[in-house]
């Protein structure tokens, strides 16, 4: 069962750059600030410590756990407005968790793992030697049609080292390992990422038709890499890439459900990471953001230095100057 968490933890995937050990006040407040809101139990605080790391990136939170037994609860009281909107799914990698949720308790040893939701009420209770991977992410990333449903799979235990469990826990580990080094391309690979996540949930819902699914998602792809291909066209829309593909665009914008954008804010999105790109690179420190901006199909400089600060939260030469200034070692 553990087999793949083996061959994880073996590479290093499983090492998720752990945090200082704390004592049980601290790692309470850590978990309060990092995670959801909880109240906690410890039959041993004076001698309980625990580790905690963070990593954030597009929405989702990467988060490593060490910690010796103790329990955790979230009830009506402990429940704010402030973290109702999430999922958790949580891998053990040693010891051993017990989720209580929605009328189910699921007992998770190394190589199993299991997914609650925020807006619930929820016991945790776990043993020591405790060890875990989670990703927290707002529900509305797996999709409007799925955002409701996960009741009927919270706190239920799945194998990691089967199917596409296996290909999604190795892409988590990995992507938890090497977050920071993963520079713009980052945001892509955890949108990528919660496509397989949803993909899976899917799957234990027992509502994907893989051979339907597999066409779908054929189809997705060819549409991204045609996007790809024609980003520099500034008349690129969901209608004609709708026609160049032989679809509606109502159809087109259902290819896009589950993936957290819809067409056009794909397109925008892909526009800005591929402007970051050329202006984070030192070899067109000289061309001018407008000429980055058209080339990658943005009409006019002004419109694209209001969605660049938008999306990205400063000006392209904002930006510029602070990748720049970094890579020069200033």
């Amino acid at each position: 069962m553990a087999s793949l968490v083996d061959d994880l933890m073996a590479s290093g995937l499983g090492d998720h750059g752990k945090g200082p050990e704390v004592a049980f006040d601290s790692w309470t407040d850590a978990v309060q600030r990092n995670i959801l809101r909880f109240r906690f139990d410890c039959d041993r605080p004076g001698a309980f410590k625990g580790t905690l790391s963070k990593r954030s990136l597009a929405g989702v939170s990467f988060i490593g756990m060490e910690c010796e037994k103790h329990a955790a609860y979230r009830d009506r009281d402990t429940i704010s407005a402030t973290d109702t909107g999430y999922y958790v799914m949580t891998l053990q990698l040693s010891g051993q968790m017990r989720l209580s949720q929605d009328d189910r308790t699921a007992v998770l040893k190394p190589g199993l793992f299991t997914i609650y939701d925020s807006s619930k009420p929820a016991t945790i209770v776990s043993s020591d030697d405790y060890k875990s991977v989670c990703i927290r992410f707002p529900r509305g990333r797996i999709g409007a049609r799925n955002e409701g449903s996960l009741a009927d799979i919270t706190a239920t235990a799945f194998e990691c080292d089967t199917g596409l469990s296996s290909a999604v826990w190795t892409m988590v580990l990995s992507l938890n390992r090497s977050l920071e080094s993963l520079g713009h391309s980052g945001p892509l690979a955890v949108r990528t990422m919660m496509e397989l996540v949803t993909a899976m949930l899917r799957t234990e819902l027992g509502q994907y038709d893989l051979e339907g699914a597999e066409r779908r998602d054929a189809l997705l792809w060819r549409v991204r890499e045609y996007i790809d291909s024609r980003l520099s066209d500034p008349g690129l829309s969901p209608h004609s890439i709708a026609a160049a593909h032989y679809i509606s665009p109502r159809y087109l914008h259902t290819l896009f459900e589950g993936t957290g954008f819809t067409v056009a804010a794909w397109v925008r999105a892909r526009r800005i990471e591929l402007c970051q790109r050329d202006l984070a690179d030192p070899r067109m420190a000289d061309v001018p953001a407008g000429a980055i901006a058209t080339r990658w199909g943005f009409r006019d400089p002004s419109h694209f230095g209001q969605v660049f600060k938008r999306e990205t939260g400063r000006t392209p030469a904002e930006f510029r100057r602070r990748v720049l200034a970094r890579f020069r070692g200033h």
